[in-house]
């Protein structure tokens, strides 16, 4: 199966995971909200592994929006209650472990996206193979190329520091073919 069928049946897991999450929602069954915002990104974590794609780009946001919505879920199952009036009461512990997790979601997203940006310069277990057969000589080489950024030369600040004022005075310029004499040449 070619690796982008792959991921993109695997972006179903958490698309069912979104869905299972808003429906226990609806059902003011928090409990099983927090299952479905933690087990949806396992269980996709999981399946990249054992299929062996690569991680989507968007992963990262993916694993922002389901620490959003674990914190979401812990909040409303263990930051408020009602009370015997109807009114709603806040509990201080509750509120703190869903900014906890509100945080840690968010900066384990943030790190992976981090991580993406830095690691998109190394080559992919594909190429390596290839390079790794190259450099030992098999039968079936393969033409490697290198991508590299070109270099910048700053000659233009090289050039202000040779600059003399009155290179440029006269309006006629000439070379030392042309035949211009003297007003003191009386040979």
């Amino acid at each position: 199966m070619a690796s982008n069928v792959k991921t993109g049946i695997g972006f179903i897991i958490p698309f069912g995971a979104l869905i299972g999450f808003v429906l226990s929602l609806i059902a003011e069954n928090f409990v099983l909200g927090i299952f479905f915002a933690v087990a949806g990104i396992l269980i996709w974590l999981l399946y990249l592994a054992v299929m062996e794609t690569a991680a989507p780009d968007t992963m990262g946001n993916f694993i922002i929006l389901f620490g959003v919505l674990l914190a979401l879920a812990v909040f409303m199952n263990f930051g408020w209650e009602q009370n015997i009036w109807g009114g709603i009461e806040f509990k201080a512990e509750g509120s703190v472990m869903a900014l906890l997790v509100l945080f840690f979601g968010t900066l384990s997203g943030v790190l992976y996206r981090q991580h993406i940006t830095v690691s998109d310069k190394t080559l992919t277990a594909r190429e390596q193979e290839l390079v790794d057969k190259a450099l030992q000589g098999d039968d079936d080489p393969r033409v490697i190329v290198v991508k590299q950024e070109a270099e910048t030369k700053d000659d233009e600040e090289d050039d202000y520091d040779e600059y003399d004022e009155y290179d440029y005075a006269y309006p006629y310029y000439f070379d030392e073919d042309d035949d211009y004499e003297y007003a003191d040449d009386d040979d």
